[in-house]
């Protein structure tokens, strides 16, 4: 499920107009995500969103979501049929500092609140906020709750991203051994680098569903890349429905609309993820790609690209002379290496094409 158009603008600084929410569903449909989660209830012009996001795409899902509160759910109802996503606190500190409930009070509200959005929802979900630092018994107790209430899908949210993927996969299986009938979907943060990870655990442990957005966009650090997230699907696990070939174009307008700059090394779309001058990488790389790239950089519409620096040595130098169709003496090359090496040290920087065939020339030169 995607969530960029709620959750990425929670980030700072981020604000999309109507007409670029409109354009990130159109993509996202036109990728292959399941379900685009469309905003807020009670946002501007939400009512208007869901209708345009329903001529985009006959087959995706759309959702929105809510607080567990009743004027929440009234609003909701009043909008085209979605899905309802209500979240809710359920960690200790959470109940206790925020929102001042007894646990058996927001019991007792769950099953009211669920039971009349059930009433208005073809799907409801039921979102645990703050769950890595809830308690386990009483995440059980409120999936009870809210599933005999009529929830189709539970959703836990590590909120402040402190599960590790041991953890998430732990708890994602013992929730679908608990509800095997239900829908069990993770959100997770990224305030310790771990959140593609965990939603990649959470999948692998059985979860139906995992929360993403383009470049990982989201409070704070974000939340688990779209990018990231559906790049290994399609080639680690062989989701080809995919359309993986949009995702680079979707990354760079979504950062062009949130005033993002991609990072050149940045996973999977990177600009320069490709490019090499290590010498046995550039060497295993000209005998067979595959030996030191997870997959083919064509694939997202990325470049390779080998170069020559103080990291090279003969190998790879006598590889990419020969590509370059320029002679040099096989008996010699120790010396160009060197020449290579102390330039690129100089400059601090990778040689050129136009650098490298400059030595070169300089050598045929000296010895004519």
């Amino acid at each position: 499920m995607d969530t960029t158009i709620r959750e990425g603008t929670q980030r700072w600084g981020v604000y999309f107009p109507f007409r670029v929410r409109r354009e990130i569903v159109r993509r996202l449909a036109d990728l292959g995500v399941e379900e685009v989660e469309l905003g807020v209830v009670g946002e501007e012009r939400l009512r208007v969103l869901i209708l345009s996001a329903r001529r985009v795409s006959k087959r995706v899902r759309f959702s929105v979501w809510l607080r567990l509160k009743k004027e929440d759910i009234e609003k909701a109802a009043r909008l085209p049929e979605v899905g309802f996503n209500l979240g809710v606190p359920v960690s200790d500190i959470q109940l206790k500092r925020r929102l001042r409930l007894d646990p058996e009070v927001l019991l007792k509200k769950t099953e009211e609140m669920i039971s009349l959005a059930a009433r208005y929802s073809p799907c409801v979900t039921l979102g645990l906020e703050d769950a890595s630092r809830a308690d386990r018994i009483f995440i059980f107790q409120i999936c009870r709750v809210a599933i005999s209430s009529g929830a189709q899908r539970i959703r836990i949210s590590d909120t402040l991203g402190l599960f590790n993927p041991l953890e998430v996969a732990e708890l994602i299986r013992a929730l679908k051994k608990a509800f095997p009938e239900t829908e069990i979907g993770f959100h997770g943060h990224n305030d310790f680098g771990l959140a593609t990870a965990n939603a990649v655990s959470a999948l692998a442990a059985g979860a139906d569903w995992v929360d993403v957005s383009v470049l990982g966009l989201g409070e704070r650090a974000g939340i688990a890349s779209l990018e990231e997230v559906l790049a290994y699907l399609y080639f680690r696990k062989g989701q080809k429905h995919y359309r993986i070939e949009l995702l680079p174009k979707l990354s760079h307008y979504v950062a062009w609309q949130a005033g993002e700059v991609i990072p050149e090394f940045r996973p999977v779309v990177g600009r320069k993820l490709f490019y090499c001058e290590s010498g046995l990488h550039v060497e295993g790389l000209k005998k067979a790609p595959e030996l030191y790239e997870p997959f083919p950089p064509e694939a997202l519409g990325l470049k390779r690209e080998l170069s020559l620096g103080a990291k090279s040595g003969r190998a790879a130098l006598k590889a990419l002379l020969k590509e370059w169709k320029l002679e040099f003496p096989e008996e010699k090359l120790e010396s160009l290496v060197k020449k290579v090496r102390k330039l690129s040290s100089k400059l601090g920087r990778p040689l050129n094409k136009q650098e490298v065939e400059k030595l070169v020339r300089i050598y045929w030169f000296n010895i004519c």
